[in-house]
């Protein structure tokens, strides 16, 4: 997905181009504003040096490395699928303890999953202390105020 857009690149014109575009999504998804600052470094200096031919394989690791756990930051409908599996699943197995046959369809249902994580985001906002794990990837990549504001964000996008 985002790396292998990067992998795929050819050219370090290609690269740059490639990461000015994940740059503007994440703008645009107001996203931009809460990553950790030495994520953003390494994201604008790789896209705006023009002397950089990335031939160096650790700093394309570096790169595919912060892409990997920013990419939740660019689909907010990955995200919430991300947390609504967990919740789904969960859900399958106590129904299906309880003799529902039917729930054997909800663990891999796509528009359920999103349900779930809908529904566990904004319990999370209402009972304090309660984190998902899939949001901890997202936590490494944002500073610590911007975690909190980008939490908040997410149930005003709901």
């Amino acid at each position: 997905m985002l790396d292998t857009g990067l992998l795929k690149a050819s050219s370090a014109e290609e690269i740059r181009r490639y990461l000015k575009d994940v740059i503007h999504r994440l703008k645009i998804r107001g996203a931009w504003r809460h990553l950790d600052p030495a994520i953003k470094g390494w994201l604008t200096l790789a896209s705006k040096l023009e002397s950089i031919k990335f031939r160096s394989r650790e700093v394309l690791s570096v790169l595919v490395k912060i892409l990997k756990r920013i990419k939740s930051l660019l689909s907010f409908p990955r995200l919430v699928t991300e947390i609504g599996v967990k919740h789904a699943w969960n859900a399958w197995r106590i129904a299906s303890s309880w003799g529902n046959r039917d729930a054997e369809r909800w663990k891999n249902d796509r528009a359920y999953q999103f349900y779930c994580g809908l529904t566990a985001l904004q319990l999370s906002r209402i009972v304090p202390g309660m984190i998902h794990p899939e949001l901890n990837a997202v936590k490494n990549v944002l500073s610590f105020r911007g975690f909190g504001r980008f939490v908040r964000s997410l149930g005003r996008v709901l």
